[in-house]
């Protein structure tokens, strides 16, 4: 993985041969190459990360020095390498500095740890994770932290990908992953669904996978904490039901009322949840009106769904804030002190027992789960 730079060994870059480095190796080799080479600021570090990634990962335990600030990342399905951290959105109960700690203690052993939905477990041996859920695997490794800032993150490290995300394709608008119904994840779902309906009704459970949306959501869910000055948003699991034809549509661009909105505005103009999954079945259609004509990148909805005999209800997570009791002639939620500023989040039918939600904002919203039933 990472070469000692420390050891008898030179370091061939372009021609030239680098000495061992001092305490300042990781500085140092990244300024040569900018020095000797007509590389832009990222293509600097990019190269770093090509000459450091040519040995073998054995070479890596023998530069661990007291001054070398280590971190640990895995190998995220967009390719790009994300270090542990722990996150509140998916509750995952290690860092970086804990994996380490424990690496130091055994560099044999291993280390578990647990998100909100599944249980994992990291093989120093095999430097590997394991779902011991899905059985999934993923690379990890082990690199200096200095030189990993730059190389082994996303543009986006700040909103990281739901590690529990599988086989993520970012040359589509969207990916439909069908759940397994022995999983944990599966049974979160249908427990919620089952909660007011059969859940023998279910036919499959998909989860939508959009990083768009995802990066719009995150980045709302931010924007709410920093108006409010809280830690955490009031954020729900609500059920949307809408007609097959509009299926497609919601899973690239998201939920927007002007299109499938249409049953109605008694607590504002905008989308509208539900806590229970048999008042959203209400609103649930799987027939096709002949002579639709509502298309996404040429493509007839209405030919993509003609054969489909069961009905389909998104189960969203949204950010639903503070809120306050709707009212029809509402665009938006009202103000909460009669300034232009200072407004609700969202609006619902009873705030003292709210059964339905409305948001005005599709980027407080993320389409999460798709549930087809009889």
């Amino acid at each position: 993985m990472c070469p000692d730079l420390e050891s008898k060994q030179d370091l061939s870059v372009h021609g030239m041969t680098l000495n061992p480095l001092s305490h300042t190796r990781w500085a140092t080799l990244c300024l040569l190459i900018g020095e000797f080479n007509p590389f832009t600021f990222q293509e600097m570090f990019h190269k770093a990360e090509e000459l450091l990634s040519q040995t073998a990962g054995g070479e890596m335990d023998e530069m661990d020095t007291s001054d070398t600030q280590w971190g640990w990342f895995y190998l995220a399905e967009c390719g790009k390498w994300h270090m542990f951290q722990p996150d509140t959105n998916i509750q995952c109960s290690v860092s970086s500095e804990d994996i380490d700690k424990s690496f130091k203690t055994n560099p044999c052993g291993s280390i578990s740890f647990t998100t909100s939905k599944f249980s994992y477990k990291i093989d120093f041996a095999e430097m590997k994770q394991v779902n011991l859920t899905t059985g999934k695997r993923r690379l990890i490794k082990r690199a200096p932290f200095s030189i990993s800032a730059f190389s082994y993150i996303c543009e986006n490290e700040s909103i990281p990908m739901p590690p529990h995300w599988e086989n993520v394709n970012t040359d589509v608008p969207y990916q439909l992953v069908p759940l397994h119904n022995l999983t944990h994840e599966y049974n979160e779902v249908a427990s919620l669904f089952g909660r007011t309906m059969d859940r023998n009704r279910i036919k499959k459970i998909q989860r939508i996978q959009n990083l768009d949306l995802w990066e719009f959501f995150c980045r709302k869910k931010a924007q709410l904490k920093k108006k409010s000055g809280v830690p955490q948003v009031n954020e729900q699991m609500l059920f949307h039901g809408t007609s097959s034809e509009f299926v497609e549509a919601i899973c690239i661009h998201n939920f927007d009322w002007r299109i499938n909105g249409i049953h109605g505005a008694l607590f504002g103009k905008g989308t509208y949840f539900a806590r229970d999954a048999a008042y959203s079945s209400r609103f649930c259609k799987d027939d096709i009106k002949h002579g639709n004509t509502f298309q996404i990148h040429g493509v007839s909805l209405q030919q993509r769904h003609l054969c489909r005999t069961y009905k389909s209800m998104f189960l969203a997570r949204v950010l639903i804030g503070d809120y306050i009791n709707g009212d029809s002639k509402y665009m938006r939620p009202p103000s909460k002190d009669g300034s232009y500023v200072n407004l609700y989040d969202s609006c619902v039918d009873d705030t003292w027992n709210p059964k339905i939600f409305v948001v005005f904002d599709a980027n407080q919203i993320y389409p999460e789960y798709l549930i087809d039933f009889h």
